[in-house]
């Protein structure tokens, strides 16, 4: 009893356990923070293993592709040059090979090689694993057969795809890759990795003893399932235990000191039990601090997605039945190319700012949060409605407010969208779905940064499906129209192309611009045939207009990226031009961005190019930051996009980005055109910056055919001939 009321003693031992304890609970931390760590690299060699094989993966896809396309019966020199250039096109592999009817017949290199050539992956057992080649053929998807002894003597694997013409089996074509390459290219001599079957059965790496903490990652790749493995370093745990032992020690050795002087002067009780009031507070703090950062976004330190989430739950079941909420829902326009232009750290800057001032201004709002990237969320609590478009226009001023980052002023605007309880929905979801889909629908609508939901969004999107139903009956019965809008030398205001635009006369709505309809023909995949037809009836109108004697044009049709996986397109083209005796220069196809950097695609688009036929990319800069790319493109000219365009007098970002395109299309020879020209400011700058040709408004908006012919026979188009968009002819049969 009198140990227990040792007040002072008995803090001591408490304090002398809650350390031990403490220190403990530091080293298992320490120890599966070691674990942890050493797992995160082992994560990150599985996904570069996983990364190798696939690239390896896309040299038989691509090789595959091609055979696909010249047939096997193409000129062997040609086929042995593709293989060239695909083992060329990266290293580390060891051969690449084709094997007709399953017989090794193209291969490269021969050095090193000869003993697979010209043998069959069915009759050799040496070269496949019992059963994998028939996996092949059977799953017709891409296989690995390995590790294993390959049939020239080196441990490897080999990455094999089956070849088909319809149903028959044609072929397979196969990448074979040493397995010391890949040991050397991502473990190293020092490596203590390893890679097993599901069975722990060793396939290649580090043959280490067996010591310490084993660490596993699945690897699964087409019929693979292996684990990537290493050992945690024993001396990890080692030097964790010293650390807490020299810790411990030390506190040891305070304590030690505590009760010496203790034993001296009683004093020292009160204070110890002050230092442990002190601590005490100090962790119930950081208690609350741990709770608050769970709910708060960590970049604005505003409430984050989670917090509003609960809270609006929490409101609209409280809410009694007059209550009344307005959900604003926005994000910050263009905010992709501050992050692509002046980097992410400089979006994190606007993102931070935006957030203080609207915090800042004290909005009478229930609720403001970051839901995540440049969206947030404002909830007004029984907001007359007379006051809606007050406070959008208000939110609206504060986020236009100039500022500078990263040394470039900024004009930032924001898109609201707005939903009402209980006017719209009482389900939270709903009202965030349709405020959202309000805040879209507000990018699109000029002059006004907010638009407040109605029913007219929901009836549009059964619009679109009304649409879809029509698109077959529209094809037959020939319901879509094309209308052209020219395209000028902007010196001269001379015709120097056409551009052809489709429209649908649909029978009751009148006649509907693409943006009622495309979607909804990529969606019925109608979009191959709307093309062809699209095609066709461009050669037909400059076959007519070249039978009337009139200069014409070169004329750009744009391309989807489905129609380019559509059956054999060169022959089908030659045949249409053959048809109306046209030459392939009258055509110009436009793609997206995005379909120019699908490498499948390289072959055709270099094809139609050496047939005569221009490539251009339109909405160029839109969707990708790709001047780095722009050297690969297989095509001749490139459009720089309205949403640039726009930008001209009022956006520092938007012509720097015109100003790098027009310099990098006249260094590597690309033809330049600008779409969407509206005023002469516009035209002043670009011409100013080497960019001769424009279309928009400002020139013509797209006729009708009938209207267009009067302009090709004027004295104007005559006499500021372009040479670069006219196209020959051919002669009529």
């Amino acid at each position: 009893m009198a140990f227990l009321k040792n007040k002072p003693l008995t803090i001591i031992l408490v304090f002398i356990v809650v350390l031990q304890i403490a220190l403990f609970y530091y080293y298992t931390l320490s120890v599966d923070r070691e674990y942890r760590t050493a797992k995160a690299d082992l994560s990150s060699q599985a996904h570069m293993l996983t990364s190798y094989i696939e690239e390896r993966a896309s040299i038989v896809k691509g090789v595959s592709s091609f055979v696909q396309t010249v047939g096997f019966d193409a000129e062997p020199g040609e086929i042995n040059r593709y293989l060239s250039t695909a083992y060329h096109s990266t290293n580390h592999m060891m051969n690449v090979a084709i094997a007709p009817e399953g017989i090794i017949r193209y291969l490269y290199p021969i050095t090193g090689n000869t003993a697979i050539l010209n043998k069959s992956l069915f009759l050799e057992s040496s070269l496949s694993t019992p059963g994998l080649v028939e996996e092949t053929i059977r799953s017709r998807a891409i296989t690995v057969d390995g590790p294993r002894v390959l049939a020239q003597g080196e441990y490897g694997m080999v990455i094999r795809q089956a070849l088909f013409n319809r149903n028959t089996f044609e072929g397979i074509v196969s990448v074979t890759l040493r397995i010391n390459d890949i040991i050397s290219h991502f473990l190293g001599s020092s490596s203590r990795v390893f890679v097993t079957r599901e069975d722990h059965s060793f396939l290649f790496g580090s043959q280490a003893e067996n010591k310490g903490t084993l660490i596993s990652i699945p690897v699964d790749f087409y019929n693979q399932s292996w684990l990537i493995n290493t050992y945690l370093d024993p001396r990890a745990k080692w030097n964790a235990l010293l650390s807490v032992l020299l810790v411990d020690l030390a506190f040891l050795s305070i304590i030690a000191s505590v009760l010496y002087f203790l034993t001296r002067q009683r004093r020292f009780n009160r204070e110890l039990e002050h230092v442990v009031n002190i601590r005490t507070r100090e962790l119930r703090i950081s208690e609350k601090l741990y709770e608050k950062l769970a709910y708060y976004d960590s970049l604005t330190e505003i409430p984050n997605r989670r917090f509003f989430m609960d809270e609006f739950d929490r409101l609209l079941r409280e809410a009694s039945p007059s209550q009344t909420f307005t959900l604003f829902f926005f994000d910050v326009n263009r905010f992709k190319e501050i992050n692509d232009t002046l980097g992410h750290s400089a979006g994190d800057q606007v993102i931070r700012t935006l957030a203080g001032r609207i915090y800042k201004a004290n909005l009478p709002c229930r609720l403001f949060a970051r839901t995540g990237g440049d969206e947030f969320v404002m909830l007004f609590q029984n907001l007359p409605r007379e006051r809606i478009s007050e406070m959008a226009e208000q939110l609206s001023e504060i986020a236009a407010k100039p500022l500078m980052i990263s040394g470039t002023h900024l004009n930032l605007s924001v898109s609201i969208g707005i939903s009402l309880y209980p006017e719209h929905s009482t389900k939270k979801e709903d009202l965030l779905k349709y405020a959202d889909m309000s805040m879209y629908q507000a990018k699109s609508t000029d002059g006004q940064g907010y638009f407040l939901f109605d029913n007219q969004l929901g009836e549009k999107l059964q619009q679109k499906t009304l649409i879809a139903r029509y698109l077959h009956s529209a094809l037959e019965n020939q319901e879509f129209v094309l209308h052209y809008q020219p395209q000028v030398h902007a010196a001269t205001g001379a015709i120097a192309g056409l551009e052809a635009l489709i429209r649908w006369n649909h029978p009751g709505k009148g006649l509907l611009l693409p943006g009622h309809f495309i979607a909804a023909v990529e969606e019925a995949g109608l979009m191959t045939q709307l093309t062809d037809w699209v095609i066709r009836e461009v050669c037909r109108q400059l076959s007519a207009w070249k039978r009337e004697g009139l200069e014409i044009p070169r004329t750009s049709v744009n391309i989807s990226n489905s129609w380019f996986y559509n059956r054999n397109l060169l022959p089908m083209l030659r045949s249409i031009l053959d048809e109306y005796g046209l030459t392939p220069d009258c055509l110009e196809f436009e793609i997206t961005e995005s379909t120019a950097l699908l490498e499948e695609h390289y072959p055709l688009l270099q094809q139609m190019r050496d047939a005569g036929i221009l490539v251009s990319i339109d909405d160029f800069g839109t969707k990708y930051s790709s001047l780095n790319y722009l050297k690969h493109f297989p095509v001749g000219k490139i459009k720089i996009d309205r949403a640039f365009i726009v930008g001209i007098g009022q956006s520092s970002i938007d012509e720097a980005i015109i100003q790098s395109i027009t310099f990098v299309a006249s260094q590597l020879g690309y033809d330049l055109i600008a779409e969407g020209v509206e005023s002469e400011h516009q035209v002043d700058f670009l011409v100013a910056h080497g960019c001769k040709y424009m279309q928009g408004f400002l020139f013509y908006r797209p006729l009708p055919a009938e209207e267009i012919r009067p302009m090709l026979s004027s004295l104007a188009y005559k006499a500021g001939k372009a040479p670069l968009q006219q196209c020959g002819s051919a002669k009529e049969s």
